[in-house]
């Protein structure tokens, strides 16, 4: 969703251009039509179709930053790739390498940037990925971030001078093996320890085990390259957003009592600036069930989000309606119950 004035615009499924949908590569497209060959679809011809996805429009709105994904059958694996193209039609041009996988193009608002995120060198074969940019002008890509763990996510300040980062808590032995470089010493590896279940939710798709590492916001200083943690505790937060003038941050999380027994993530809003890691919140909803997807309006005053409004038990089940709410808390109103 994006403010537009006072007006808040929505995409709805169907509707976008470029997300979500799939195309056959031009040579494979381009074959198809010069023979007018009809056949069934089959195993080859999955494999030649890429998945487009996260459109991301330039702060001048002449470009369009877009994903494609493409799936290796020899390998067994898949790869995303990052393209540009002009919002006017055109050819569309690469911009991150073929060989890596790149995600999360995020035009920086001066329009200068694209910062990405992307594993490379040593930080892929560990699965790491930091925050990397490219000039529009041209030129190689350039890292930003070299955060010990990896980066989830990340935003940019409306000045283009910070990066919120969504980071999680390190691996003991990640630590461990920092202090030892440090001083200068080779750090052994040991026998992973035995899975301790502390948790309701001990195990989740795509991940495996879980243990009790959260996800927190971070706000990066591109000049300094000095971190500051701006949220904590035995919470996943996540989907930050910035304040128009970069003083607050809103984001969502559940922070109720007991998180694995439920989905009633809330949006939240601390001060950007905090040096107590978020000791002192703004809970902004109070919706029992799953409030998403926080965006500002112009003057700072609202946030436009994402509410569901169904019943308990069946919250992954029902629609997600457009909401409003003050940015200070409270004051709540769903916009598209009729749709």
């Amino acid at each position: 969703m994006i403010w537009f004035g006072q007006r808040v615009v929505l995409g709805i499924a169907g509707l976008s251009l470029l997300c979500g949908c799939t195309a056959l590569s031009p040579t494979q497209s381009g074959a198809a039509e010069s023979s007018g060959e009809t056949r069934l679809l089959g195993i080859d011809d999955y494999f030649a179709i890429g998945e487009v996805g996260e459109p991301r429009i330039s702060p001048d709105g002449r470009w369009i930053a877009y994903t494609v994904t493409t799936h290796d059958l020899v390998e067994d694996e898949s790869r995303t790739r990052i393209w540009m193209v002009p919002a006017a039609g055109g050819d569309a041009i690469p911009l991150s390498a073929e060989g890596e996988s790149s995600s999360s193009p995020r035009w920086s608002p001066d329009g200068k940037y694209l910062g990405f995120l992307t594993a490379r060198d040593a930080d892929a074969k560990a699965g790491k990925s930091q925050v990397w940019s490219l000039y529009r002008e041209g030129g190689e890509a350039v890292q930003l971030t070299d955060v010990l763990q990896g980066v989830e996510a990340f935003e940019w300040s409306p000045d283009s001078k910070r990066l919120l980062l969504v980071v999680q808590d390190p691996k003991p032995e990640l630590l461990e093996a920092k202090a030892a470089k440090e001083k200068g010493e080779v750090y052994e590896e040991k026998t992973p320890p035995p899975w301790v279940i502390t948790r309701r939710q001990f195990k989740t798709d795509y991940v495996g085990y879980l243990d009790s590492r959260r996800n927190h916001v971070y706000v990066f200083d591109l000049a300094s390259k000095q971190t500051n943690q701006i949220t904590s505790g035995d919470f996943d937060d996540a989907q930050p957003a910035w304040s128009p003038d970069g003083t607050r941050v809103a984001f969502v999380s559940n922070r109720t009592e007991d998180p694995d027994a439920n989905y009633n993530t809330d949006i939240w809003v601390v001060r950007a600036d905090n040096e107590d890691r978020g000791a002192q919140l703004t809970q902004v909803t109070t919706n029992p069930a799953p409030d998403t997807r926080p965006s500002w309006s112009p003057d700072g005053q609202r946030i436009a989000h994402l509410a569901n409004s169904g019943k308990k038990a069946y919250y992954a089940y029902n629609t997600n309606h457009l909401a409003v709410s003050a940015s200070d808390g409270g004051n709540s109103k769903l916009l598209t119950q009729k749709l």
